[in-house]
């Protein structure tokens, strides 16, 4: 069965937990993944690249420098060579050991466990090669199509995805607001949007709602010791909170996504709505 990612009008938002629930595990792992299983989320989203002998990997960055023991860049290496570099230890020392998944081992495990897995497209170069392995795999495991929303910034390259797999749901990112916000997201076939409080319009929201189309809005890491809506205050100098509650109510996102997965279920309760 697939997965319903859109159910705001059933008063239930998701707590799309970011790269996992990464606020207390390394992100983009399998002990991130369960953590937020077990937090009671039901959506995470993930990152996926290509190595230099054609695997689909899960983490984020261009270079895994940042979240483990090894140096390069994703597409440079192979998947052997990525195995040999620790992607927990970095965070915590109990995590040491932890290795790099595959997206066919994650894309099991949400099927096994009815997860919902936005898939955010990190591809740079090598676009066919991508292409075609993206296509493959999923042509392999035809369960896991129903739970995932392909996401990207590049929306060419979801979009040939989409060319192959017809039943395939694409996600898109709009960072600016456009003269025909509907429209440019239409255009690029998309069933759902994610958006950030900076470019957010409550006509847009309703537009797309009214297209039938699911909203997921990404809130911020904490920095400097702020979370989200205190730093959209900081930075914008008023204080977005009962906006965005006001949002959550009227029924325009579907899923609301950060790395802290009770600061999301708080959030969404203090709106007076279900949290999955």
């Amino acid at each position: 069965m697939a997965f319903n990612f859109h159910r705001a009008a059933e008063g239930i938002v998701l707590a799309n937990s970011h790269r996992g629930y990464s606020s207390c595990s390394p992100e983009n792992t399998f002990p991130a993944f369960e953590a937020a299983r077990q937090a009671g989320t039901h959506s995470i989203e993930i990152d996926i690249h290509l190595t230099a002998d054609d695997q689909l990997v899960v983490t984020h960055d261009h270079r895994i420098d940042r979240v483990s023991t090894g140096q390069g860049f994703v597409e440079q290496l192979s998947y052997s060579q990525l195995l040999t570099s620790d992607f927990g230890v970095k965070y915590h020392a109990k995590f040491a050991e932890t290795r790099i998944p595959l997206l066919a081992d994650v894309l099991r495990w949400a099927v096994e466990n009815d997860m919902g897995l936005i898939v955010e497209a990190k591809q740079r170069r090598r676009h066919d090669e991508f292409v075609a392995a993206l296509v493959t795999l999923l042509q392999t495991l035809p369960e896991a199509i129903g739970h995932i929303q392909l996401l990207g910034f590049n929306h060419v390259l979801i979009n040939r995805v989409k060319a192959q797999i017809p039943t395939l749901a694409l996600q898109v990112v709009t960072l600016e607001r456009y003269n025909n916000q509907l429209a440019a997201v239409q255009q690029s076939n998309a069933s759902c949007v994610c958006f950030e409080y900076e470019f957010a319009h409550v006509d847009d929201l309703r537009a797309y709602k009214k297209a039938g189309l699911g909203t997921r809005m990404y809130l911020h890491e904490v920095k400097n010791n702020m979370d989200p809506l205190a730093q959209y205050q900081h930075k914008f100098g008023y204080d977005s909170h009962p906006e965005i509650l006001g949002w959550l109510r009227e029924g325009l996102i579907d899923m609301l996504s950060h790395d802290d997965i009770p600061y999301l279920q708080g959030l969404i309760k203090e709106a007076g709505l279900r949290c999955e």
